[in-house]
């Protein structure tokens, strides 16, 4: 009999190889363990949370049917990938943050006169985090015998950051060349912070974009769609006390030009799950967007596109409310 292990290897192999290459990759930029084990447990877990999801929505058959099997086919695949992307991209950024002042206590360190390995070493403390586990790791490396050059480029291939890539292969390429290693660290770091400072500024003048799509998406379609709702059903209503066939006999007995109505054919329900479905797809778009203009990564935008469809939904059903007993006072 298989153990659970086992089991979970068996399953995790039957998975397309392009798959697992690519979720494997992302798993080691996150420095996570055992990813058999967690992109299994993540996909079933998946799988349990669909089958339950058409028990709680309210719309028809035909819709539930249709959000299940989309989900079916694409949420296991997808949500472990997206949750290994987005630690990969955390811990990228924590070790960004952090490498300028990294570099210049390595630098310090070796103007004092340490080893290269020596100085990786006594730089890895514990404020920089995932980046103190790298140092430490490659200073292990270059203790065990393995030539500098070798070790800082297997660091490189275990880090997701086009940042940190350059400047080592600055770093190898300095000591291949037998330059001033402490002064290039230095410039590196400078160079880096002034980098950081730029992305921040970026970032500040880019909020206000940001605050345009949330309030459009979080604010404006709830509001748009809950009058539109509103004004359907009021609508309908209206008519529902409407003789057609007594107004159309009064209209031609007072000698007017005899007219035709027609009572509107609207569909209150499926508006409604129109407007549930419509708001869901803007703020879901929205949120990969903000992703985007914020960190040029789309990816990290699942993060965003709970809270904001929450967000949207519960402010789109208190608005309905609302302009129902607001409007229907003056009525």
């Amino acid at each position: 009999m298989r153990t659970p292990q086992e089991t979970i290897k068996v399953f995790y192999e039957k998975l397309p190889k392009r798959y697992r290459d690519t979720i494997e990759l992302e798993a080691k930029y996150a420095d996570i363990g055992d990813i058999e084990r967690v992109t299994i447990t993540i996909m079933v877990a998946t799988a349990v949370a669909v089958t339950l999801v058409p028990l709680v929505l309210p719309y028809s058959q035909i819709v539930n049917l249709t959000i299940f099997i989309t989900l079916v086919i694409a949420a296991p695949p997808l949500l472990p990938y997206l949750m290994v992307s987005i630690a990969a991209e955390k811990r990228k950024n924590e070790m960004e943050k952090v490498l300028p002042d990294a570099l210049l206590l390595i630098s310090a360190n070796l103007k004092s006169g340490l080893s290269i390995e020596k100085a990786f070493l006594l730089s890895a403390r514990d404020e920089f985090g995932p980046l103190a586990e790298e140092l430490r790791a490659t200073a292990m490396e270059m203790f065990g015998g393995k030539p500098v050059e070798e070790a800082l480029t297997d660091m490189e291939s275990r880090i997701k950051s086009e940042l940190f890539q350059e400047t080592l292969k600055l770093l190898v390429d300095g000591l291949k060349s037998g330059g001033n290693t402490a002064k290039l660290l230095d410039s590196s770091a400078e160079d880096i912070r002034n980098s950081l400072e730029l992305s921040e500024e970026i970032n500040a003048n880019i909020r206000m974009y940001v605050m345009f799509i949330l309030m459009a998406a979080v604010v404006g379609a709830p509001l748009l769609f809950s009058i539109s709702v509103y004004m359907a059903e009021s609508t309908t209503e209206m008519w529902e006390g409407v003789d057609v066939d007594e107004l159309e006999q009064a209209d031609t007995g007072a000698g007017g030009m005899e007219m035709s109505f027609q009572e509107p054919d609207i569909d209150t329900a499926f508006f409604n799950e129109f407007s549930i479905m419509a708001i869901i797809t803007i703020n879901f778009f929205a949120a990969l967007i903000i992703s985007e203009i914020k960190n040029a990564n789309i990816k990290e935008g699942a993060k965003y596109i709970p809270p904001l469809i929450i967000a949207s939904l519960t402010l789109f059903f208190i608005m309905r409310s609302v302009i129902a007993s607001l409007v229907g006072g003056f009525v």
